[in-house]
């Protein structure tokens, strides 16, 4: 019987990195057959889907009761096939609220639990930490600080690098860039500053309105700034046109599904907390990053979140390099004065600092590495020659005796 691994993710992000886990697992054993819950990525590079999470949104009290229900059946059904199945090793992606929920499941059917892309323990719900030392066999993490953290529990966690840097193609998304200059036709002496307002509704809804006014008072103090949006999948082209009503007269561009070319584009960027602030930094477009919540949860995150910094490049930084500008503090015009500097400059201290941060991350081939220490603790060795050999040794926080 040819060997099984189980790859779940539910959200684009983890779909993102299991369909790079996914080829790497076939180019070191092509052997195996890989399993899971994902989507189209996840599918396109070879994992047989037993549900496809992405497909699956809830807008509405009805649809959120029925998208309960749907990932509670996803996690009876995973059950189910890991019984029937019996794979060699599982590997969870980050989305801890269903995740750990999931790993005592897999532990309690035998099955070696791989973690991939830490819960972010260290910033809030530190207790969740006793759930991994009882039933993740591994845990993988993509930013060096987390060994360190995970060495104070007690417990062994490898730093392979983050899977951004074998996503973002530098020449490839250059040529995007070119391309999308030329088809927008925008004039050399022009400068585009890019608004990514977040990949959720309630981000989408609170930050483009903030992001469109200081776009205008950028516009009218200088005529030849254009705007590029980077539309995530919710922002699609019937809400995007919705959410500039008013703001028609001003130089925009709306792009969907080229946010990193659009982060190329770009001499200066507007970028909603996340994620998307590690990509601008990889892409090397200096940026502020900003973020607004309903103040009840504000109020309650800055009750529950332990960490100076919001943005993931100053956390990496361990200095504020990024201009943070949260709740009452995401003003248009402070975050117009701030990009319009930054234009003026050419911001070189932030785009060093930017490379510094980069370079914390471990270079290419997190994919590789995740997919070779997870073989490994499913107890099967590479057909093709391992590259932890090539590459700087994984930090390793080892568990005390």
């Amino acid at each position: 019987m040819r060997p099984r691994v189980f790859i779940v993710a539910t959200e684009s992000s983890g779909d993102n990195y299991g369909s790079l886990l996914a080829r790497q697992f076939r180019e070191l054993r092509p052997d195996l057959e890989v399993y899971g819950i994902g989507g189209n990525k996840m599918e396109n590079a070879g994992v047989r889907l037993f549900r496809n999470m992405l497909e699956h949104s809830a807008v509405g009290l009805v649809e959120v009761v029925r998208s309960l229900r749907f990932f509670l059946d996803s996690m009876d059904e995973l059950v189910r096939k890991a019984k029937e199945l019996k794979p060699e090793a599982v590997v969870l992606i980050d989305s801890p609220d269903f995740n750990l929920r999931m790993a005592p499941r897999f532990k309690a059917l035998g099955i070696p639990v791989v973690y991939y892309v830490s819960p972010q323990l260290w910033a809030w719900r530190e207790g969740r930490v006793e759930q991994i030392r009882k039933y993740v066999d591994r845990m993988l993490v993509i930013f060096p600080f987390e060994v360190d953290f995970y060495a104070k529990h007690g417990i062994e966690a490898r730093f392979v690098g983050h899977p951004l840097l074998d996503l973002i193609d530098a020449e490839k998304i250059k040529k995007g860039a070119d391309l999308l200059r030329r088809g927008f036709k925008i004039p050399d002496k022009c400068r585009v500053v890019g608004l990514f307002p977040g990949s959720r509704k309630g981000e989408v809804t609170r930050l483009m309105p903030r992001m469109l006014a200081a776009a205008r008072e950028l516009h009218s103090r200088d005529k030849n700034i254009v705007f590029a949006v980077g539309c995530s999948p919710w922002f699609n082209p019937d809400r995007y046109k919705q959410a500039i009503r008013g703001y028609e007269d001003l130089p925009l561009r709306g792009v969907h599904g080229r946010s990193h070319e659009v982060m190329r584009l770009s001499d200066f960027a507007m970028v909603c907390s996340g994620t998307a602030t590690v990509e601008t930094a990889i892409v090397g477009t200096p940026m502020l990053c900003t973020y607004r919540m309903a103040w009840t949860s504000a109020i309650l995150a800055g009750l529950l979140v332990n960490y100076e910094f919001a943005c993931m490049v100053n956390i990496l930084a361990g200095k504020l390099v990024v201009p943070e500008l949260l709740q009452w503090q995401a003003e248009p015009l402070t975050m117009a004065l701030i990009a319009r500097e930054a234009m003026d400059t050419g911001a070189p201290k932030q785009r060093e600092e930017l490379r510094k941060v980069v370079e914390k991350l471990g270079g290419q081939g997190a994919s590789r590495r995740a997919a070779e220490q997870a073989l490994s603790v499913a107890g099967l060795r590479p057909v093709s020659r391992p590259i932890s050999a090539e590459v700087p040794a994984l930090q390793v926080a080892a568990r005390p005796a």
